[in-house]
């Protein structure tokens, strides 16, 4: 333990990021040709909440991928 600025004990705190051992950032569709398959359904008319639904991945990363790759 560290010792604070009076001299007491201070616990090491971890996040809850390093408690997990992930890297804290959301799912990516990228990974494993997943955009590739948003692209190709989201082309076909298929609405984003299906195609989130079918990756396992939230509405809002598949908006944000497409839209940075458009």
């Amino acid at each position: 333990m560290d010792r604070g600025a009076h001299g007491r004990p201070q616990p090491v705190r971890q996040s809850p990021v390093d408690n997990a051992g992930s890297s804290g950032d959301a799912p990516r569709p990228g990974g494993d040709g997943k955009l590739d398959i948003a692209r190709a359904r989201r082309d076909k008319g298929e609405s984003v909440t299906s195609i989130a639904k079918a990756l396992g991945v939230h509405r809002a990363t598949v908006y944000r991928h497409l839209a940075e790759r458009a």
